[in-house]
């Protein structure tokens, strides 16, 4: 079950087509009807032409984690910055202001619920609104991420910068101590410059951070390789000596299994239950439990860092072929040119060059994939880097770091003038753009009354003179009509010569 109504994630509805199996064949009013029902449904906006901020009480929680059928899908922010639902949590930040008192709200879902009111503090009378109303929170911006970590990382500091104005006013605003506590409260909930600002600064500090992640990564990882240069010998050692006709008994496996259990029946003789006998004969077994222990895992990783390595050995083979980064290039080169002349066909050209093109190019794909997996593979096996080699590295090395930050991030502002408020502090690489509020309602033909009144005549008429025409013709009343010849259509150069007649042509009487 969501936390609250505001992660609910709505199914979008199906067309439903027009049902005409209920209606008798010779009742042309019904059919009308049914008609026009049709079209009235069909001329509705896609969308609704208004944006949900705010989660409407009348929705329900489903169980089971069921998506919640409506008759339409809500219109939020997330379809206006990702409309393919490619993201991640974490990865947007959703800021909302209050249109009277100027308070700010951070979060993470595109729909505001009153958990939210949770972030802003009492500070007085009329300071912390009850409920959240769709009519004062209005968006102020929002910011998209490249990573889940960045954007959470980004929206922690954001909380913890906002707890600061909201605690530590008396620091930065020394003046505001002169102020009437009403004057003062709302100097205090007004933090919709400090959101522009901190949200400035934030990025500004992930900026600098990202140099310092990016050596951490480099760090990691070539202490990772450095490990894995130094153990494996010692591992492959260790499993070759024990697999040897004239090995030592220390690395004989059934010596050591022998030794243990013959540890265990003198640790039960009564000649050995004095203090003495039992430390040292415990400790004789724990040494060769310790050493069949890393015989065994010798063994056994070994094994598998063998299988692992063929196994890739056999993958690298077209990529250690004599030429093959050549190869690769000129196929690369080729597959340039088929692409080409499948885009940008002449005039000339026929139906079956077009699909040779688009043969080769298929071809030309398919090779390139296997030299780049060859190549890839060949580079792994190389640097020992695929899951078992890496399996014995300690816990600290395992651990996969963040990825460091970067500057693709892209801030879109209802009001592009409240970027100012942190204006030259904002990082280059930095995009900011319009978030279109209302890009849904201007996309929209509005009709007045009586012209939509007609719109729907003459489409419920054209419906219905189809269905007949359909109903004749299945009943071999009507003659099937003959398609038109299709047109040639001209490319190239050829588009721009007009057709010429032939002068010459006798004419028929």
């Amino acid at each position: 079950m969501p936390r609250s109504l505001s992660r609910l994630r709505f199914r979008t509805p199906r067309p439903q087509r027009i049902n005409l199996n209920r209606i008798p064949v010779d009742n042309r009013l019904a059919l009308e009807r049914a008609a026009r029902r049709h079209v009235v449904v069909e001329s509705k906006p896609a969308t609704p032409l208004s944006l949900h901020f705010v989660t409407d009480p009348k929705w329900k929680e489903q169980p089971g984690k069921k998506p919640r059928k409506l008759s339409y899908k809500p219109h939020t922010l997330r379809d206006l910055v990702d409309p393919q639902k490619a993201t991640k949590h974490g990865q947007i930040i959703y800021i909302f202001k209050n249109t009277r008192t100027k308070q700010v709200i951070y979060s993470l879902a595109e729909l505001l619920g009153n958990h939210h009111l949770e972030q802003l503090p009492f500070m007085g009378k009329h300071s912390k609104p009850p409920t959240i109303r769709p009519d004062e929170w209005t968006p102020h911006c929002i910011v998209t991420f490249p990573t889940p970590h960045q954007g959470l990382h980004a929206f922690r500091k954001l909380r913890e910068l906002r707890k600061l104005h909201e605690l530590s006013w008396d620091k930065t605003n020394p003046e505001w101590i002169k102020l009437s506590a009403k004057r003062r409260m709302e100097k205090i909930m007004n933090q919709v410059a400090f959101a522009t600002a901190d949200l400035a600064a934030i990025l500004k500090r992930q900026e600098q951070q990202a140099g310092w992640m990016q050596t951490r990564l480099e760090e990691q990882e070539q202490q990772a390789v450095d490990f894995m240069a130094r153990k494996w010998p010692e591992i492959n050692a260790l499993a070759e000596a024990s697999l040897k006709k004239d090995k030592r008994d220390g690395d004989n496996t059934k010596w050591l299994e022998h030794q243990i259990k013959r540890m265990d029946y003198q640790l039960g003789m009564k000649t050995n239950q004095d203090e003495k006998n039992q430390r040292r004969l415990k400790t004789a077994k724990r040494s060769h439990e310790v050493r069949l222990r890393k015989i065994l895992y010798a063994q056994r990783k070994s094994e598998q860092f063998r299988i692992a390595q063929n196994a890739l050995e056999a993958k690298a083979a077209p990529a250690k072929e004599p030429g093959a980064a050549e190869q690769l290039e000129r196929l690369r080169q080729e597959l340039g040119l088929a692409e080409a002349e499948v885009d940008n066909p002449t005039s000339e050209r026929t139906a079956e060059g077009a699909q040779f093109d688009k043969d080769m190019a298929r071809d030309y794909k398919k090779k390139i994939s296997q030299l780049e997996i060859a190549f890839e593979a060949k580079q792994k096996a190389e640097a020992y880097d695929h899951l078992v080699a890496r399996s014995i590295l300690p816990p600290h090395l395992k651990k996969e770091l963040p990825k460091p930050f970067t500057m693709d991030v892209e801030i879109k502002w209802a009001d592009l003038l409240d970027a100012e408020y942190a204006l030259k502090k904002w990082p280059a690489p930095v995009l900011h753009d319009i978030l279109p509020l209302k890009a849904t309602r201007e996309s929209v033909e509005f009709l007045s009354a009586e012209e939509y009144e007609m719109a729907v005549q003459s489409e419920a008429s054209g419906v219905v003179n189809e269905l007949e025409k359909k109903a004749l013709r299945e009943a071999g009343l009507l003659e099937e009509e003959e398609a038109p010849e299709p047109v040639e259509e001209k490319k190239g150069i050829a588009k721009f010569i007009p057709t010429l007649k032939i002068p010459f042509k006798r004419a028929e009487v």
